[in-house]
């Protein structure tokens, strides 16, 4: 008996993209495992930590020239894709637009190194950190999406990290080599969207040029809402690493950054699941796939998080050296985090934008940064500084969001209250 051969249909381009973007991410967090270890033994905690401070600064720059385009851009490019004068357009304002921010980003770093001596004092590190603004000017993240092609995106970010990896260990050799740390970073990236481009203009045949200033404008303009959210984002990702530099030590953000990283490893499959699931529904609005897709994340999150609760102790032990006996503890209280984010993920991008309600989606990451915002000051003001509370605040802004996006979820009719499966 001939067997026939597994066909998945409208379902093969997502796993197939899929597919590229868990390569990609699995290398990208074992070169840390490979890297990370060497690095906080050779520069040791303090500087180590020192540099992730600096790289949770210019977060918030990145921030400023992605604009949320990194959102509207793929939608738009998934909606256009044959049109090929669309596609110019698209491509061409959204050059445009993170240029232009990306130097309205470095005028107001300097600004705040030349008046405040606080960055002052790591103005090295933040330079050549902010070096990274580049990459994300000239990658094409938001193109490849939108065309459902992580092919050559995977190729192009898996060049930065090995170039990054592999240079580690040639040029930090001595704790005075830190500041080479976020330079290597920065150098590895501008070279992959230098290859990005190439992909982009020549093997694509994208023509750039200058759209006119009523068409520029509305790119903006509609990629505000979603910059705004991830404005919000940003907050409750590094505004831990930054709050630990104030209250505690840089010790102290090196064993919540090692936490941090294992956690954000174990969303690998969901973030993957979710970026090839974004475009697909975006274009076709598909009910039936949204209700398959939910039950995938559920068995992914579930999965994920009880392997990271089991294994955070050798997973700290391994990525740190042994120096940051700490970090397990909050890698524990995070399982929770990512557990609860798993679903909140896939209920903003998957549900709530990808059927066209980008409202309640922005509001939920801004109600969250609110509480994360109300929470830290409450510590700074009863004085009561812990490297664990700041893994127990992050949980309790999680639960917000994903309460408010599971209520118009089904407000929407995307959900149903009595058996939490999509209709």
């Amino acid at each position: 008996m001939k067997l026939k051969p597994l066909s998945l249909g409208k379902y093969a381009i997502i796993v197939k993209n899929a597919s590229y973007l868990t390569v990609f991410e699995i290398m990208r967090v074992i070169m840390p495992f490979i890297a990370m270890p060497y690095l906080i033994y050779t520069v040791g905690k303090e500087h180590y930590g020192a540099v992730v401070v600096a790289q949770a600064y210019i977060a918030f720059a990145s921030l400023l020239v992605n604009f949320g385009l990194d959102i509207s851009a793929v939608k738009d490019i998934a909606q256009c894709r044959n049109d090929r004068r669309k596609t110019h357009e698209i491509v061409s304002s959204v050059l445009i637009i993170k240029t232009v921010l990306f130097f309205l980003a470095f005028v107001l770093l300097m600004l705040l190194v030349h008046t405040v001596p606080y960055f002052n004092r790591m103005s090295v590190l933040l330079y050549y950190a902010f070096l990274t603004c580049i990459a994300d000017v000239l990658i094409p993240v938001w193109y490849y999406q939108g065309k459902e092609n992580m092919k050559i995106l995977t190729i192009v970010r898996f060049f930065s990290i090995a170039f990054y990896t592999g240079t580690i260990f040639i040029f930090i050799h001595s704790a005075d080599d830190y500041p080479y740390i976020p330079l290597l970073q920065s150098v590895g990236l501008i070279l992959s969207g230098l290859i990005s481009c190439y992909f982009v203009f020549v093997k694509d045949k994208v023509h750039f040029y200058i759209p006119s200033l009523p068409v520029v404008w509305q790119k903006f303009r509609e990629s505000a809402p979603f910059f705004l959210s991830r404005v919000a984002l940003a907050i409750n990702g590094q505004i831990a690493k930054i709050m630990c530099d104030i209250g505690l030590t840089k010790a102290d953000v090196t064993a919540f950054d090692v936490a941090q990283k294992i956690c954000n490893g174990g969303m690998i499959p969901i973030q993957m699941f979710t970026q090839a699931l974004y475009p697909n529904l975006s274009n076709s609005q598909d009910k039936k796939l949204l209700r398959h897709s939910f039950g995938v994340t559920a068995v992914i999150t579930s999965v994920v998080a009880v392997i990271l609760f089991l294994i955070s102790n050798v997973a700290t032990d391994l990525l740190s050296a042994g120096k940051t006996p700490q970090a397990a503890g909050i890698l524990q209280i995070l399982c929770l985090y990512r557990f609860l984010s798993g679903f909140s993920i896939f209920l903003g991008s998957s549900v709530l934008v990808a059927f066209d309600h980008q409202r309640p989606f922005n509001q939920s990451v801004i109600l969250s940064t609110l509480v994360l915002v109300a929470c830290y000051a409450l510590m700074a003001f009863t004085n009561n500084y812990s490297v664990y509370l700041y893994a127990w605040i992050l949980t309790l802004a999680e639960i917000i969001v994903l309460a408010y996006r599971f209520y118009y979820s089904r407000k929407y009719g995307l959900v149903e209250w009595k058996n939490l499966i999509f209709r």
